[in-house]
């Protein structure tokens, strides 16, 4: 997570973190049901391209190819009894090590751990209820940096995935999930975020840095005051499928800003909406293409969101005058729309009955209407599952993305600069590049090495003296992590939401 730098109600309370260590995890939790993966609508439902996927063949020893050993599934017993009631346990964990050596603002390094946990209760097993489900879900962070990454970096932009907002046991998910009408309406209600749903894409989870689950997380959260994973406030979402590939997604959300530093349980006002500070409202309309039913599925969509939030303008006080300079409170800029458009693809697949395959994605985010943070956002990248013949199961991922700042919070930064009597200033682009690599060890346990450098960080921390000599960063890092129910042989809940 971060925080910005300028105290006051539009951007002290502002926080950005790495959600999708558990979302790129969560993907394949949630979606193998009895070993088949299938095809995502969210970044908590299956992958394409799964992060994990079905062994393409197992050795003498059962151990599949390319891994170099199996747990087995010691707790497929107890998994499939439980399944067979309804109830499908789901989880991961994963640890972090975030190195920052060159450049940046601090040449330092971080390890932080992440914990999900929780189950899905179909209410067609347990009380006959067709089509309807609970989901639950707790997220556990501790070690490391609690608020996060950014402050190493220099950029805003550069969170890491699995950090912040601090370090606690929070609630992560308590809605009910309703399919009608022989599935061609779908709706979620209850405690979590919409970040779930809207501007996903499984592949953004390959990377570690400044992306992932949604197009420009950060635009996402700075641009408007929508929580972001693992934060739940109260929303809801619904979805029409006119047909099995085309559908049209409609949400609301309460923006509860406040709710950062707390766990989101229902005790001590946890669930009270005093604290609200608007509504987030979010409209998609995609064509998704099933990589079982063609060889070169995608992803295709276009997106509006209206954030009804007052927000503090990022540079001048209700004078007039530099909030950097003057002080003074903020001058109020109103309400923000944005628009963004995806596309991802599959480009090559040799044999459409294994995972190996080549998927390219594009996305871009525009401001529209106010004064946010982020002017403008584009992304391109690629993930290759299957690298070599030897190594069937492993990912290669590298992801590029480009942030246009608003003219206001680049200048706010430049103020600060000259308030401190230092010369030059801050660009106002910055640029994220990243490269990663996931090993499987077995089954579920995954080792990923990645490396990502950051150009001109914008430096829009409040805890961090802008210095206009920062032009660059370069970070290093691992990630090893484990999937519960791939691991283990727990049998999980495909969401198709």
């Amino acid at each position: 997570m971060f925080f910005l730098r300028n105290q006051t109600a539009r951007r002290s309370s502002r926080a950005v973190f790495g959600l999708c260590a558990g979302l790129s995890l969560t993907t394949a939790a949630e979606a193998q049901t009895a070993g088949v993966s299938e095809t995502p609508n969210s970044p908590d439902a299956a992958s394409t391209i799964p992060a994990t996927a079905t062994p393409e063949a197992t050795n003498a020893k059962g151990v599949p190819d390319g891994d170099f050993f199996t747990l087995g599934d010691p707790l497929k017993p107890l998994g499939d009894s439980l399944a067979s009631k309804g109830v499908y346990l789901k989880g991961f964990f994963e640890s972090t090590l975030y190195a920052n050596v060159s450049g940046g603002s601090q040449k330092t390094n971080v390890f932080y751990e992440e914990a999900f946990y929780g189950a899905d209760f179909d209410l067609e097993k347990i009380v006959g209820l067709k089509g309807t489900v609970i989901h639950f879900s707790l997220d556990s962070r501790f070690g490391g940096i609690p608020q996060g990454v950014n402050n190493l970096s220099g950029s805003t932009t550069g969170y890491l995935q699995g950090a912040g907002p601090d370090n606690q046991t929070r609630l992560n998910e308590l809605s009910i999930d309703q399919h009608l009408f022989d599935d061609k309406i779908r709706f979620v209600v209850g405690r979590t975020t919409l970040a779930n749903y809207f501007a996903t894409s499984e592949l953004y989870c390959q990377f570690q840095v400044g992306t992932c689950s949604n197009i420009g997380p950060y635009t996402w959260s700075e641009n408007s005051n929508a929580p972001f994973w693992p934060i739940a406030t109260w929303a809801g979402e619904i979805a029409y499928f006119p047909t099995p590939q085309a559908y049209i997604r409609v949400g609301a959300e309460e923006d509860h800003p406040s709710q950062y530093a707390y766990g989101g349980f229902p005790w001590n006002s946890g669930w009270s909406t005093n604290g609200a500070t608007g509504v987030f409202v979010p409209v998609e309309v995609g064509y998704q293409e099933d990589s079982h039913t063609g060889a070169y599925a995608g992803h295709y969509d276009v997106g509006f969101t209206y954030d009804s939030s007052n927000f503090a303008d990022a540079r001048y006080n209700t004078n007039g005058g530099l909030l950097a300079i003057n002080g003074g409170t903020p001058a109020s800029d109103g309400s923000t729309t944005s628009v963004y458009v995806q596309a991802q693809k599959i480009v090559w697949r040799p044999d459409p009955s294994k995972p190996q395959a080549l998927s390219l994605f594009a996305s871009a985010q525009f401001a529209t209407s106010g004064h946010p943070i982020i002017q403008s956002f584009y992304q391109v990248g690629a993930v290759l599952h299957g690298t070599f013949a030897s190594r069937p199961n492993d990912l290669f991922g590298i992801d590029f993305q480009t942030n246009q700042f608003n003219h206001r919070s680049t200048g706010y930064v430049n103020d600060e600069i000259a308030a401190q009597g230092l010369f030059g200033n801050v660009s106002n682009s910055s640029q994220i590049l990243e490269v990663n690599y996931t090993v499987e060890l077995a089954p579920g346990i995954q080792v990923k090495p990645y490396t990502a450098y950051f150009f001109h960080p914008d430096q829009n921390l409040f805890n961090v003296s802008p210095n206009p000599k920062n032009t660059y960063a370069w970070a290093v890092g691992v990630q090893f992590a484990i999937l519960l129910n791939d691991a283990l042989g727990l049998p999980g809940y495909f969401r198709p939401n």
